[in-house]
């Protein structure tokens, strides 16, 4: 039997914490999450602190909602079906070089305060830690993928080969890149998806 449609209601409710976690994102980045109240967040969505409560829970809720988030905002479900379908060995190895782009490019303000927040708010280390196993988990995709398509360069040990790749394209190098050194983000991404490339396919 097909599931049945959200109703209204679950329509609205989902529209209400949509709206809460975007303020929440958004005040995180802007002043951090130490400065950043519930009562600040319910001010910016338009709706009362109880409703912040009953719609998502605690501030630490909210803030562990936010890979989620992420991941949306950057459309990485979609970067990773689309290499994943292509069947181009070349599309897969650029896959994370890809991921990391979009995420600089629509989250970099909100990774930027995860990462140096994160020192001193244990609840923003949690984030990372959660964002690292996504991101490890997205290149042992990518490599089981090469295999499958028997694109993966033979000389290269695949669990090595996550290890590697996981640690070139990971968003906080990326971030390095672009913010201390100046990249652009073509060249971030060129940079990633090169080095992935000559990393896990064979030598042409």
């Amino acid at each position: 039997m097909p599931e049945k449609p959200p109703s209204l209601r679950q329509r609205q409710a989902q529209l209400t914490r949509d709206e809460i976690l975007r303020a929440a994102r958004r005040l995180f980045a802007e002043r951090g999450y130490t400065r950043t109240s519930v009562r600040d967040i319910a001010e910016a969505a338009g709706v009362s602190a109880q409703t912040v409560y009953d719609s998502i829970g605690s501030k630490q809720a909210l803030v562990a909602k936010l890979n989620d988030l992420i991941d949306a905002e950057a459309g990485i479900p979609a970067i990773a079906r689309a290499a994943a379908q292509s069947g181009d060995p070349l599309q897969v190895a650029g896959l994370s070089a890809k991921v990391a782009r979009a995420i600089l490019e629509h989250c970099g303000d909100i990774l930027h305060a995860v990462v140096t927040g994160a020192a001193a708010e244990p609840d923003l280390q949690v984030v990372l830690e959660e964002g690292r196993r996504r991101h490890v988990a997205g290149a042992r995709s990518a490599v089981a993928l090469l295999q499958e398509l028997g694109a993966l360069n033979p000389a290269v040990d695949p669990e090595a080969a996550v290890d590697t790749l996981s640690a070139i394209s990971d968003a906080q190098f990326a971030l390095l890149l672009h913010q201390d050194y100046g990249w652009s983000l073509d060249r971030v991404e060129t940079w990633i998806a090169t080095t992935s490339r000559a990393l896990l396919l064979p030598a042409s």
